[in-house]
C-alpha cells in the first residue's frame, strides 16, 4: 500500500488526467468564446453585472450552486454515492459552499489589491503563485479536507479529532494538495484572465464541474464503503 503523500497526491493526478485535461480545456474554449463571441460575452456582462449588483450574497450563491447543489443532487439521484443523511448532506453543502463562495470571491479581491487587475503574464504568474502556495497550502486544501473528513465521519468532531495529529497535513491534506495543483494551476490562467467579477463565478463553474467528474470517477472505481474524492476549489 503507497503511504508517500507525495507518490499518492502524483498518482491521483494521473488517474484524473483525462477529466483534468477535458476541463482545462473547457476553461480555455470558455475564454476563447468570451473574447470572439458577442453573445457569450454578452451573457457572461450580465452575471458581471449581478455580482456588482448584489456583491457579496451572489459570491455564495455561485459556488453554492455549482459546487454544492448540483453534486448533492447528482449523488440523490447515483445509489452508490447516495449520502446516508440527505437532508445533513444538504445542510452541510448549502452553508459550506456558500461560506467558501465568500471567502474565494473576497480573496479574489484581495489579489487585486494586491496586484492589480491586468492580464500580462507577470500578474497572472504572482496571482497563482499566491493562489496556490500561500492561499490554498495555507487555507484551501486544509479546510476542505477537515470539513468532509468530518462529513465522513457522521458530522462528530469526536471522529475527526484524533485524525488530527502532527502527521494529519502530510497524510491527508498533502496528497490532496498535490493533485489540486495538477488540476487548478493552468485553469487558474484562464480564471485571472477574466475581469474581475466574473473571477470567483468561473472558479466556482470550474469546481463544479471537477466534483461532478470526481463523483462520476468515484461512482466507476471505489468500493463501496470507501468515501468519494474531495474535490477542492
Amino acid at each position: 500500500m503507497q503511504t508517500n503523500p507525495w507518490k499518492i497526491g502524483l498518482q491521483s493526478a494521473r488517474a484524473n488526467a483525462i477529466p483534468g485535461v477535458v476541463l482545462q480545456g473547457a476553461a480555455v474554449l470558455l475564454i476563447l468564446a468570451y473574447h470572439f463571441s458577442a453573445s457569450f460575452r454578452g451573457t457572461l456582462d450580465v452575471v458581471a453585472g449581478w455580482q456588482t449588483r448584489f456583491g457579496i450574497v451572489f459570491l455564495g450563491f455561485g459556488y453554492l450552486f455549482f459546487c454544492g447543489l448540483l453534486p448533492i443532487a447528482i449523488t440523490l439521484a447515483v445509489p452508490s454515492l447516495r449520502p446516508r443523511s440527505p437532508v445533513r448532506a444538504l445542510l452541510f453543502a448549502v452553508l459550506f459552499w456558500s461560506v467558501m463562495g465568500v471567502v474565494v470571491g473576497l480573496f479574489y479581491r484581495f489579489q487585486s489589491l494586491l496586484f492589480g487587475d491586468g492580464h500580462d503574464l507577470a500578474t497572472l504568474l504572482m496571482k497563482i503563485a499566491f493562489d496556490q502556495f500561500v492561499f490554498t497550502v495555507v487555507w484551501g486544501v486544509p479546510i476542505v479536507t477537515i470539513a468532509h473528513q468530518w462529513k465522513d465521519h457522521g458530522y462528530r468532531a469526536s471522529a475527526v479529532k484524533p485524525l488530527l495529529g502532527r502527521s494529519w497535513y502530510s497524510r491527508y491534506a498533502l496528497p490532496m494538495l498535490v493533485m489540486n495543483w495538477a488540476v487548478w494551476i493552468p485553469s487558474l490562467f484562464v480564471i485571472y484572465s477574466m475581469p474581475p467579477a466574473l473571477q470567483p463565478h468561473i472558479a466556482g463553474l470550474i469546481s463544479g464541474f471537477w466534483s461532478l467528474m470526481c463523483l462520476q470517477i468515484s461512482a466507476r472505481t471505489r468500493r463501496p464503503a470507501e468515501p468519494a474524492p474531495v474535490p477542492v476549489a
